[in-house]
């Protein structure tokens, strides 16, 4: 442990805040996960002002660094702190054909994970490949050591993160190749769906996505793609379009040679359900008892395993007064040619069904069904009659209780009743067909963070916000011991850093929770309505000379001088964009500099009463400014600034409190999106940054610099934070927890 010193009024727990459930609601249209106004944010961050990040740049750039940047001498390596109790956004599972307990389940962001006992441990069997996105698995029936891995979350929101291609594994999981590369076989890069032919293991159809349904781009598109040779080479298919198409859905027909079903969009009357009786040669359009094609947004597909001629679709609606509600609940009985709704008014407030989409029959029952999107819901009688399986708003361990946001669903041939689940907040699994649930997650380092803090009164108390998981934290610094105080998209905390009894966390839309002692209060500043929900993730900083003074920010900077109980707005709107980053001089509190989503910089004098006009001047890049540090060693005018995006450099130093800025990347660092930088308040030459491609130091105040990413998983890293007494440093990942390495 740390050696860290604990005052009795600390040894207080944090008693939580609002769980999700209780939280203020975002808006009327947007339902529980608000996944596309976090899309929106990360978009800034990554792509603008386009609509994909460039996976292959990043790529490349990691390579590169890995190849041209030196690591420190006596580097100590990186470990995991947690949490591993916890969870975060899983995609797809499948399990060994004869033993249902050994299963493999892929992460959005955290690679793919293995168990031998049906989730209740679990090991990483992915670390250092390319991309750690995963939308899809498959496992070859005839030789179970075979596994197929898609890249790229097929999951329709800017934060599902392109991929590289299909990798696959010839030994369970021990070690993969890259069987076949977006950029090189031309596949999408985000796989939702493989699926290999019952009677032919050499036979193999993927479905994907792109970043834009409507580009025309040829690296953009989506659709079906065959192989006859074990997935080396692949051809487009193309009876829906030689242009832009998505694959949604695919599935054999498990005892007819050459049936297969698959979903389509394509923004128009192509959308929807399609057929082929000669192994993929020709294919049909379905439409007896379905709504018009044109309805059809995403759609899943599941087949009876006990009666294949019984075949279940979950369809998302694309009509403009109801997108993203449910279409419906399709059933078919003699193979696809004739269907039936069956979900009625069941399902009138299930919501995202872009994003959370699946469906799945029982092995032995035909008219046993589950499927959903934030909840899941259960039918044992053909439609009939409905129960909602799942509550995510339910108290986590409640038998109904299964995390919300459903991505896939699997009924293990040789598990009858059992059901794995993969969500946004890991796995959960049940063993009656969908009645009662148990989460599953214990092991899975793959939370999605936004950010971190660690207390710098007491290294064991550290924690940040999460994807859908809340703010989570811990008081003892073990990983296993994370746990939620706040519900959620858990948005920025800080933590006083005299004091790790006090301390800040949010939520979306400008929602802060603050605690002192324990106790907990809602001290959100009374911004609009309209400006509140303008909005994602609010950057929050605390005056390191007066923990009572706390800065935020909308598209203004926001002020409290006694502890969040009274706020003022201090400025006027900026730039017009979000507030991104804000810092208060260690050196000077009324030094107080702030950067947005376009790449402005603001700067107060007196404490943020007045402000300047923007001086980001033509040098930096216009992106959006991630982060501003300073130190008290080098006074309040010496700043380092990191940058979003590709393209440019990231990394910028003024001396002068902003008036002028030099460019202390050069090309030197990975040309991929920075999240972070921290200035060594010690060693006040020595600089950290944390980037898309790893973690990164200078020792000359980024004159050169030095690759530390060492053994840290080809991870987003999102956040950096110092321990000046531990000596250590720790790092934010976007779908691989917290990690933390001695410096």
């Amino acid at each position: 442990m740390m050696p860290t010193t604990t005052s009795s009024k600390n040894l207080n727990l944090i008693i939580p805040g609002p769980q999700k459930k209780d939280l203020k609601p975002r808006t009327r249209k947007l339902r529980h996960s608000g996944h596309k106004q976090r899309s929106v944010w990360f978009q800034a961050r990554s792509a603008w002002p386009l609509r994909e990040a460039p996976v292959q740049t990043l790529v490349l750039e990691r390579n590169r660094v890995n190849r041209d940047l030196p690591t420190p001498k006596r580097a100590a390596p990186w470990r995991c702190v947690g949490p591993t109790n916890i969870g975060g956004r899983m995609t797809s599972v499948v399990c060994h054909p004869h033993d249902p307990d050994r299963i493999w389940a892929g992460a959005a962001a955290g690679g793919v994970w293995q168990s031998n006992d049906a989730g209740r441990t679990w090991r990483s069997v992915w670390s250092k490949q390319d991309s750690l996105n995963i939308g899809s698995l498959a496992i070859d029936p005839e030789n179970p050591d075979v596994i197929y891995c898609g890249t790229g979350e097929a999951n329709l929101s800017a934060d599902s993160y392109a991929g590289v291609g299909i990798y696959q594994t010839t030994d369970a999981g021990a070690s993969w190749k890259l069987l076949a590369s977006s950029s090189n076989a031309r596949i999408p890069t985000r796989t939702g769906v493989i699926a290999i032919d019952p009677s032919d293991s050499s036979h193999l159809l993927i479905g994907g996505v792109g970043a834009d349904e409507s580009s025309p781009r040829q690296e953009d598109f989506g659709g079906m793609f065959v192989s006859h040779d074990g997935g080396v080479t692949w051809k487009r298919e193309t009876f829906i379009s030689t242009k832009n198409y998505w694959c949604h859905a695919i599935v054999f027909h498990p005892t007819k040679r050459g049936v297969i079903f698959a979903t389509f969009t394509e923004q128009g009357a192509k959308n929807g359900i399609w057929s082929s009786e000669d192994n993929g040669e020709n294919w049909r359009q379905l439409g007896k008892g379905l709504p018009a094609p044109e309805n059809f947004g995403r759609t899943s597909l599941a087949i009876s395993p006990s009666d294949p001629d019984v075949i279940y679709a979950f369809a998302q609606n694309t009509l403009s007064d109801r997108s993203d509600l449910l279409l419906g609940v399709f059933r078919s009985a003699d193979r696809a040619e004739t269907w039936k709704e069956i979900g009625g008014r069941h399902f009138k407030a299930e919501g995202q069904i872009s994003y959370g989409n699946t469906i799945a029959v029982h092995p032995k029952h035909p008219n046993h069904v589950l499927c959903g999107g934030v909840d899941l819901h259960l039918t044992t009688d053909c439609g009939k009659t409905w129960t909602r399986a799942t509550r995510w708003d339910s108290k986590p361990g409640h038998i109904h209780y299964a995390h919300a946001d459903h991505h896939h669903l699997l009924m293990p041939l040789n598990a009858p009743g059992r059901v794995y689940d993969p969500n946004d907040g890991g796995l959960d699994v049940s063993y009656d067909g969908g009645g009662k649930w148990v989460n599953r997650s214990n092991g899975l380092a793959v939370t999605m963070y936004y950010d971190m803090d660690v207390s710098q009164s007491n290294g064991r108390h550290f924690g940040g916000g999460a994807q859908d998981n809340g703010t989570l934290v811990t008081i003892n610094g073990r990983k296993n011991h994370h746990f939620e105080i706040l519900g959620g998209d858990g948005g920025w905390m800080i933590y006083d850093p005299a004091d790790e009894s006090h301390l800040y966390a949010s939520y979306y839309n400008m929602n802060i929770q603050r605690w002192r002692n324990g106790r907990t209060r809602d001290v959100s500043p009374p911004a609009p309505k309209h400006e509140a929900e303008s909005v994602w993730m609010i950057y929050i900083t605390m005056d390191p000379n007066n923990s009572d003074t706390v800065f935020t920010g909308s598209k203004r900077v926001w002020r409290t001088k006694n502890d969040g109980k009274k706020w003022r707005a201090v400025s006027p709107v900026l730039d017009g964009s979000p507030i991104s980053a804000i810092e208060i001089a260690p050196a000077d509190s009324k030094r107080v500099y702030v950067g947005t989503e376009n790449g402005g910089f603001f700067r107060s004098l007196d404490g943020g009463n007045t402000w300047s006009a923007n001086l980001a001047s033509a040098t930096l890049p216009g992106h959006t400014i991630t982060r501003i540090d300073s130190t008290t060693k080098l006074g309040a005018d010496f700043l380092f600034v990191t940058i979003a995006n590709f393209d440019h450099s990231h990394v910028f130093c003024s001396r002068d409190g902003g008036n002028t800025w030099e460019d202390v990347d050069k090309g030197q660092l990975p040309n991929v999106p920075h999240h972070a930088v921290v200035i060594r308040p010690d060693d006040p030459k020595t600089v950290y940054v944390g980037n898309d491609a790893g973690v990164f130091v200078s020792r000359d105040s980024g004159r050169t610099w030095m690759n530390m990413t060492r053994n840290l998983p080809n991870v987003m890293i999102v956040d950096l934070v110092l321990h000046e007494k531990d000596r250590t440093l720790s790092a934010a990942t976007y779908g691989r927890s917290l990690w933390r390495t001695r410096i």
